[in-house]
């Protein structure tokens, strides 16, 4: 069964290559966006924008120090028109902008956000209004996306369609990219026969008093009415006794259970339940229960949690999850989930099939492909040693407070080499200005694995009094050798940080906004010299804890 429905990204009627403007997609008979998404199909995207506005829009991303202090809650991308191609079909004007969070920016193979109605009302793609191009930066074999979302398919829940498109931008191959489903009112209605119901995007939210602000009304704009996240969040302060009747007449309790086991077995754990993140909910109108739909996919298959490796696969991060585990009927029903899922749908011949298929589809080598292939080969019996209660695992959850953007915690690093000679500076909180004289290091190439990329270090090693200071650069590998480089988001970062203490060193602070200059092109192995200024966000009490809890 996994197979099949592995295999079947998007299974209806075909259609032809010329752009459909009918707004009417409720009809069966009208959609014809299967095509777009066939498993064995390489789309083929050519994107033409002019040089200046790309420039703009692949370094753009909020910082994960600002996200850190509170502050990124208001962040937008910035929106341009591009020329772009679709297997030979061309559509002009069209709107785009850079995808993203955090973990899957990238400023040399940026992720897309492509929108054909924006400038040019009533025009469709096969039906479709939108496509949302992924970079795999996270996903170097080019497999966690499609064939997570395979997984959650056999389960019976909804999905994002799933396939994969070669991308070029002004005649710059990118290399192979996922094309995923856009989560809008065209998916709504093939999944839910309606999209009148509220759809909210979570980014670091949850059905808390203070986290359900984290989450973002996607429809229903001009009505703009939350109250059904209330709703859910009442149920929530119930005690154990009264909490199962309350909850289950806002949320389809029995599909969500579904939902985090195969986030647990499908290793997603930047994910609903494993960190508050990459998923959206729908008020369903046909029930008026909220329903859980899986996204973000490209972090998933791996077999440690990204920021709590000793938290296990069991997650139970949010606020649901968390209650329902010290529950004994749910935790009970839970775990059996995990099992009857573990007997019905993980195949493990079908999932090694599959990343072959995808390696030969899109040209991807053993190197890109060992991690995925030893998830697979060592995920089962660690759910089920999990269940059994025969693994470790700490309990982390999310910190239900309200996040505070702290600016004045924002100050300003720089500092100047000449041939690995220098010094850096900072405003400390205390407002002392800190100088550190220090010796930047020669550049040293850290090896990546497939799209995900090479990285470059350059450490800037000092002593102030005594005091050991550290400015740990990291620069995007495709980036280096230029003459300026601009810190961009999770790709060219940071982070201070001071020797010493219990742990053996402390974060002083994350980088922000800023560029370095080389005085001539930095070459690996060669003390550099250069003058660098960034934002720089002190890391005082909260920091991570503000965002993430205990």
């Amino acid at each position: 069964m996994l197979s099949v429905l592995l295999l079947c990204a998007g299974c209806g009627a075909g259609g032809g290559s010329e752009v459909d403007t009918n707004n009417d997609l409720t009809s069966a008979n009208l959609d014809t966006s299967d095509v777009l998404f066939e498993p064995d199909r390489l789309l083929q995207v050519s994107i033409e924008m002019d040089p200046a506005e790309y420039d703009i829009l692949r370094h753009e991303g909020r910082f994960f120090s600002q996200v850190l202090a509170g502050c990124a809650a208001d962040f937008e991308y910035s929106h341009f028109k591009a020329r772009v191609s679709v297997d030979g079909v061309m559509l002009p004007d069209v709107d785009i902008r850079k995808k993203g969070f955090l973990g899957s920016l990238s400023a040399s193979r940026p992720s897309f956000k492509l929108n054909f109605d924006t400038h040019e009302p009533g025009r469709r793609l096969e039906s479709l209004e939108r496509m949302t191009l992924n970079n795999n930066r996270q996903d170097p074999g080019n497999t966690h996306q499609c064939i997570t979302y395979g997984m959650f398919r056999a389960t019976g829940l909804p999905v994002p369609r799933c396939n994969f498109a070669q991308v070029s931008v002004n005649g710059q191959d990118l290399g192979i990219y996922s094309h995923v489903e856009s989560i809008k009112n065209h998916f709504l209605r093939r999944n839910f026969g309606s999209d009148s119901g509220n759809l909210y995007e979570a980014q670091l939210g949850d059905f808390g008093v203070h986290t359900k602000e984290n989450f973002q009304l996607k429809n229903n704009l001009e009505i703009n009415d939350r109250s059904d996240l209330d709703m859910v969040v009442s149920a929530l302060q119930a005690d154990d006794d009264n909490l199962p009747g309350l909850l289950e007449q806002v949320v389809d309790v029995d599909k969500f259970l579904s939902h985090w086991a195969m986030e647990s077995i499908s290793g997603h754990w930047d994910s609903a339940t494993g960190l508050a993140n990459n998923y959206y909910v729908y008020r369903d109108p046909s029930t008026d229960l909220f329903r859980y739909i899986p996204w973000g996919t490209d972090a998933a298959m791996v077999i440690n949690h990204g920021f709590a490796p000793r938290a296990g696969p069991l997650y139970r991060f949010t606020a649901i999850p968390a209650r329902l585990f010290k529950i004994p009927q749910y935790r009970d029903r839970y775990l059996d989930r995990v099992l009857q899922l573990l007997d019905e749908v993980w195949d493990e011949q079908a999932l090694y099939d599959e990343v072959d298929r995808i390696a030969d589809l899109t040209g991807v080598g053993d190197e890109e492909l060992a991690q995925v292939r030893a998830f697979i080969a060592q995920q089962e019996d660690r759910i089920r040693a999990a269940v059994a209660g025969e693994l470790e695992q700490t309990e982390w959850t999310i910190a239900d407070r309200p996040v505070v953007c702290n600016e004045d915690r924002l100050v300003t690093i720089s500092g100047s080499f000449s041939h690995g000679l220098g010094y850096f500076e900072y405003t400390s909180q205390d407002g002392d200005l800190l100088t550190t004289p220090a010796v930047a290091r020669a550049p040293a190439l850290e090896p990546g694995v497939g799209v995900s990329g090479d990285s470059v270090s350059l450490t800037l090693a000092g002593n102030q009094d005594g005091t050991v200071r550290l400015a740990l650069i990291s620069i995007e590998g495709a980036e280096f050798g230029a003459d300026e480089i601009r810190f961009s988001a999770d790709a060219s970062t940071l982070t201070l940080i001071e020797l010493g203490g219990p742990g053996g060193f402390r974060i002083i602070g994350l980088g922000g906004a800023g560029n370095i200059i080389f005085d001539e092109p930095p070459e690996l192995d060669q003390s550099p010299s250069l003058h660098f200024s960034a934002d720089l966000w002190l890391l005082g009490d909260g920091g991570i804890v503000q965002l993430f809890g205990n």
